[in-house]
């Protein structure tokens, strides 16, 4: 069963900033992992949710590549050395990573001020991905409406040339048949 710490879970942006790297290495290290067949908690949005063993992993692994390893040698290295030992958590081994947690007490939750500034930033990035969908699909909407119309106004104009060109045609032959 996991500790109080161990079930909370933290998005992208916080973890690239505890482990003071970038958001395409985070990314390059998490898919080295599951490459590797390790699996992380996703949510509705298909966001990678990344708990106390998750990140103590990812420490190892850029331990491993400051040895000169490879992201996928470190991958790899982690994960065996992981599947042979027992899991630890911070709170046993506050050496391995600590966190600036939450404080919850009887009245609510106390956030430090950077933890509250990476929960707006993460509520302001999923808003900004919405209203960005709902701009795009509206776009498509407004797109398949005017090919829509323009569609129906070549076909009205064939029809018209159509129809011009068969009463040409009907009195040239009336003439020429006179």
């Amino acid at each position: 069963m996991r500790s109080r710490r161990e079930n909370i879970g933290y998005f992208t942006k916080t973890v690239s900033d505890k482990l003071q790297i970038t958001l395409s290495k985070l990314r390059r290290l998490t898919q080295a992992l599951e490459k590797q067949g390790y699996t992380f908690t996703r949510n509705k949005s298909n966001q990678r949710i990344y708990f106390g063993s998750d990140i103590q992993t990812l420490q190892q692994m850029i331990t491993q590549i400051r040895k000169g390893r490879t992201v996928e040698a470190a991958a790899g290295e982690v994960l065996s050395q992981n599947s042979d030992m027992p899991q630890t958590t911070t709170e046993e081994n506050p050496s391995v990573f600590e966190w600036d947690e939450p404080e919850i007490t009887g009245s609510g939750i106390s956030l430090s001020a950077s933890q509250f500034r990476l929960m707006v930033e993460q509520v302001a990035a999923t808003a900004a991905e919405k209203t960005a969908e709902e701009v795009v699909r509206k776009y498509d909407h407004e797109m398949e409406r005017r090919i829509e119309l323009r569609d129906r106004e070549l076909m009205t104009r064939l029809r018209e040339m159509s129809e011009a060109g068969r009463k040409k045609k009907g009195w040239l032959s009336r003439v020429i048949r006179h």
